[in-house]
């Protein structure tokens, strides 16, 4: 793709961890967007890397969003530049509002969000950060290091998200930086049984047409972790995705048992969850085959080929969503269970098939499947992370 240097992804999390030699690309980072704004190039960073592009003049600024049922009040970071506005919750690392025009220049909100700070409360994923570990982990827990670790999980011994009061039900300090802003937030030794006094940061950046998110965390002691953002994108005007057109570069994805767990074997994609070449998303989830409807729509991991991960696009408003990462796996999840119950900012409510949920992150139940690309996080190793949401607008005669 222009614009991108196409990198494969590291083949497991440790490998993706930077040397002493490169723990300055943060400021490294800062000086590029500082360029950028100028009208410079800009640089590569996690193992991406972006071409030389003019980028507009970019605003950050905050404002009170409201507050928890806990009194701690929220705040919301907008980032605005010439092409788009991207407003961030200090709450979860809630993408709220990604705004961008359509074909015909009017300007729409293409994630979905919720009507209110409580509903955002009461959804443990909606819009944001998941963490300590995206996806499911199967039989209680895992063993590393020869010691078994004992999760907080659901009565049939899965793990959902990294259990109850994870990374997107809390507060994260919050930070305005260059055309951006910076999250962070510390994780105790056995926070829902996971092992490591944990250090996060994700950085959200806005560049041009592009949201850039970046993921570094640091442990103390050797421990798991697999992070991704759960924002539901709609390109459209309409109440569902199901005239979008997905691709995803995948050859193969991952079956699950009866609890949703992936099972460690890796089958060539075929029939429906063949998106290679890009279908119709309404197709595709209302599929009878078995693999969609067991999960009543697309829930599904696939293993990508390439950095390049996803193509999103809507042929009516004209928008397109590229979307890039260092991971090595996307879940693609197409709002199953929504039922029209909640409502976003706007009064209109989600139905089901609202939304895609594009999640880049390592696989589900890594952690029991030593097949899979690792996911151990040792102190002196931190995990660096990137996925880049690119979008465009085709002009009125569909250019």
């Amino acid at each position: 793709m222009p614009g991108l240097l196409a990198t494969r992804y590291p083949t497991t999390l440790e490998s993706s961890h930077v040397t002493s030699a490169s723990r300055d690309t943060g400021s490294v980072l800062r000086v590029a967007l500082a360029c950028a704004v100028l009208g410079a190039a800009a640089t590569s960073y996690g193992g991406m890397a972006t071409a030389a592009t003019t980028a507009p003049v970019c605003s950050v600024q905050s404002r009170p969003f409201g507050t928890l049922s806990t009194g701690q009040p929220v705040a919301a970071y907008t980032m605005r530049n010439a092409r788009m506005a991207v407003t961030v919750l200090d709450y979860g690392g809630i993408i709220h509002a990604i705004e961008l025009p359509d074909r015909g220049g009017v300007v729409g909100n293409v994630v979905r969000n919720l009507a209110s700070l409580s509903d955002y409360e009461g959804n443990a994923t909606f819009s944001k950060i998941v963490g300590r570990f995206a996806g499911r982990i199967g039989n209680s827990g895992f063993t590393l290091d020869g010691k078994r670790y004992d999760l907080v999980a659901r009565p049939d011994g899965v793990s959902v998200h990294g259990g109850p009061g994870g990374f997107g039900s809390r507060l994260w300090a919050a930070a305005a930086a260059e055309c951006g802003v910076d999250l962070s937030l510390d994780s105790a030794d056995g926070e829902n049984g996971f092992p490591g006094n944990l250090r996060v940061r994700t950085s959200f950046r806005l560049d041009g047409g592009e949201l850039r998110i970046d993921y570094h965390a640091a442990t103390d002691k050797a421990t798991v972790i697999n992070l991704t953002h759960h924002a539901f994108f709609n390109l459209s005007a309409t109440s569902t995705i199901y005239a979008h057109t997905l691709q995803v570069n995948a050859d193969s994805w991952l079956p699950t048992d009866s609890k949703r767990v992936p099972t460690g074997e890796i089958a060539p994609v075929t029939g429906a969850l063949d998106l290679r070449a890009g279908r119709a998303l309404g197709a595709v989830a209302n599929s009878q085959e078995e693999a969609v409807a067991a999960n009543k729509g697309l829930d599904h991991s696939f293993v990508l080929t390439g950095s390049h991960a996803a193509r999103l696009s809507d042929r009516g408003s004209g928008r397109t969503l590229d979307v890039f990462t260092t991971e090595p796996g996307l879940v693609v999840f197409s709002a199953n269970g929504w039922n029209g119950t909640l409502r976003d900012a706007a009064g209109s409510p989600l139905l089901k098939g609202g939304g895609v949920a594009l999640e880049t992150q390592h696989f589900p139940n890594s952690p029991n499947i030593p097949a899979f690309p690792s996911t151990v996080l040792r102190p002196g190793s931190p995990l660096r992370s990137t996925t880049i949401f690119r979008f465009t607008t085709a002009d009125a005669q569909g250019r």
